[in-house]
């Protein structure tokens, strides 16, 4: 959600960051713009909708040598070219791009209102700008750096920042509960909410934590806390082989849909080594009385696969939370509590709250998460990455059924160091390998051609075939904007029978064998009413009347625990393609981001 790149260097500045800012689209934006300085002239060009709209707009500035770059998601005011960054302060003497949310930008607006300042947006942006400025007027703040300091003991919130002086030839930069990266190569620095920018210009990069403070200039990085002491930093190696920008697909979505097996044979290369579970393995496991789950969106849908995974193999009660609710929840959590927290990108503001929270009551807390240098991963005391490698598209695919696997492999894990006996955890995710394999696209290809006009669906299920259903739901929600929705199968004469009409579609997930007569009765209710019924399911139909249903699904059979993994490709490719069929782009799906950094 947002992005942010700063450079500094010989090349074309514009080019840069327009480029850079390309490489942030996945996060989700509805505008962008850049502001670029040459001496004291900056020049600001900003644009509503896509990137390309801002590139049609951009005019090099002659002599300019730096520049800062934003691709903005709404949070304080409508999307237009007014509320894009980069905002300038009330005497343009200040430039600034801000990712994250001030939640007391009223109040401080309000008091620079009473100070004549006068504003011109309707974001929270304005306001910290504005507020340098109002700092770097005062006798007693003899630095730049100073003023942006203070302005920032002010704020409330989250922020990450790039900030441009007119009479300066720095970039200066703060970092607070927002991930912020810069990284210098041979006389050119960067500077960007995401590592992804550094492929190409470094093999290295400085990790910004929060409080810290900063700027480059003359060919000097320098670093510093709130008091301006000089801190020290040590560069983290790019992995530049997590970022494959490749793609012959016509869509990053699909593409990543067909990495699920390579990221299952990356999860399997890397655990089969001892020494990725070495920190795991100093948890004290029988001092664990309760374990919680915690993730949003698609990481809190592995977390239900997750806790059935669990609950199976360990016999001990598993909660799962949203994180947004776990926060304000009165859960026991304490000393005796692992707390695991789900995330693809590792920035999910709520989860990184709630993972506070546990901390904070002394729960062991464990992150699962794709993005390896994100602030989750390096924040909880234990972290297992889910090896997914880079997905682009703002609907997860292959990392949900990474996130279900490593879970899988947690469970074992447990299992075999409180000596109750091991799982085998190499034959099972060979046959989970094999059973997402892509078969049939055209038979689902026709499935996304019959429900594209469809303006809602139900899906129904028992067990742990919910999860998957409410996964499918969310997929097909995300990229088509079809309202489906999941409800347990008992629960149909309890309200929403009542919806179902003739040729209505209900779509039956059942690859539960000790549920699957009681799922397949429930859509016999369903069909009674005209509702035409899609089932998907692994198990052997031949004693069932397969006559009741419009259209079956049949995936390959695999351990039960891992089959929701399974059974979910298939409707992702679904989803994918309804997206397509509809004139969609499955990637960008409206009003959305793939790194929620804000409540």
């Amino acid at each position: 959600m947002c992005g942010i790149v700063g450079y500094s260097g010989i090349k074309s500045v514009e080019n840069v960051l327009v480029n850079k800012l390309k490489l942030l689209e996945y996060r989700g934006y509805d505008s962008s713009g850049i502001a670029v300085k040459s001496g004291e002239n900056i020049k600001v060009t900003k644009a509503k909708g896509e990137i390309a709209n801002l590139e049609r707009v951009v005019e090099p500035l002659e002599g300019a040598t730096l520049g800062i770059g934003h691709t903005r998601w709404a949070t304080h005011g409508v999307p237009c070219e007014i509320n894009a960054h980069p905002h300038l302060s009330m005497n343009k003497e200040w430039t600034i791009v801000h990712n994250g949310v001030i939640e007391n930008y009223s109040a401080l607006k309000t008091e620079l209102k009473e100070r004549d300042y006068e504003f011109v947006s309707e974001t929270d942006t304005e306001v910290v700008v504005n507020l340098i400025e109002c700092y770097s007027g005062k006798p007693e703040v003899k630095y730049d750096l100073a003023a942006i300091i203070k302005a920032c003991e002010r704020l409330d919130g989250s922020y990450a920042l790039a900030v441009l002086n007119r009479k300066s030839d720095k970039i200066y930069f703060a970092k607070n509960k927002c991930p912020l990266y810069c990284g210098v190569n041979d006389g050119e620095f960067m500077l960007s909410s995401d590592p992804i920018c550094f492929v190409g210009f470094s093999n290295e990069y400085y990790v910004l934590e929060n409080g810290e403070f900063g700027y480059y200039g003359n060919g000097k990085l320098f670093f510093c806390d709130e008091s301006m002491r000089q801190t020290e930093k040590e560069p983290v190696k790019l992995d530049c082989s997590a970022y494959n920008f490749k793609n012959d697909f016509s869509h990053f979505m699909i593409k990543e849909i067909y990495e699920v097996k390579d990221a299952i044979s990356n999860i399997m290369e890397y655990y089969s080594e001892k020494s990725s579970w070495r920190h795991f393995d100093e948890i004290d496991f029988k001092s664990i009385k309760n374990i919680k789950i915690v993730g949003c969106g698609t990481a809190y849908h592995a977390g239900l696969v997750g806790a059935n995974i669990i609950e199976r193999q360990l016999g001990a009660e598993c909660g799962v939370y949203v994180a947004s609710e776990y926060r304000y929840a009165s859960t026991k959590t304490d000393k005796n509590t692992l707390a695991i927290f789900i995330s693809q990108s590792g920035e999910t503001a709520d989860t990184l709250a709630a993972e506070d929270i546990a901390c904070r009551k002394g729960a062991k807390t464990l992150a699962v998460v794709n993005v390896e240098y994100s602030t989750l991963a390096k924040t909880a005391d234990y972290f297992l990455p889910i090896k997914a490698g880079v997905e682009i598209a703002v609907a997860s695919t292959k990392a949900y059924v990474a996130q279900i696997v490593v879970l899988y492999l947690i469970a074992a894990r447990i299992k075999s160091n409180l000596g109750c006996g091991e799982t085998p955890v190499k034959g099972e995710l060979e046959r989970l390998k094999n059973a997402v394999t892509i078969r049939n696209i055209e038979h689902y290809k026709r499935i996304a051609d019959e429900l594209k006009s469809r303006r809602s669906l139900f899906m129904i299920a028992r067990g742990a075939d919910y999860c998957t259903a409410l996964e499918a739901c969310l997929k097909i929600k995300e990229t088509s904007y079809i309202n489906a929705n999941a409800y347990y199968a008992g629960e149909l004469k309890h309200g929403f029978l009542a919806i179902v009409e003739e040729n209505f579609y209900v779509c039956v997930f059942a690859s539960d064998e000790k549920l699957l007569s009681k799922t397949l009765a429930n859509a016999e209710e369903a069909k009674a009413r005209g509702a035409k019924l899609i089932l998907t399911t692994c198990c052997d139909l031949e004693n069932y009347n397969k006559s009741n249903f419009d259209i079956i699904i049949k995936t390959p059979k695999t351990d039960e625990l891992l089959q929701p993994a399974a059974d979910i490709v298939p409707w992702q490719i679904i989803a994918y393609y309804i997206s397509v069929a509809k004139g969609l782009n499955p990637d960008k799906p409206r009003n959305l981001a793939k790194s929620v950094t804000v409540e």
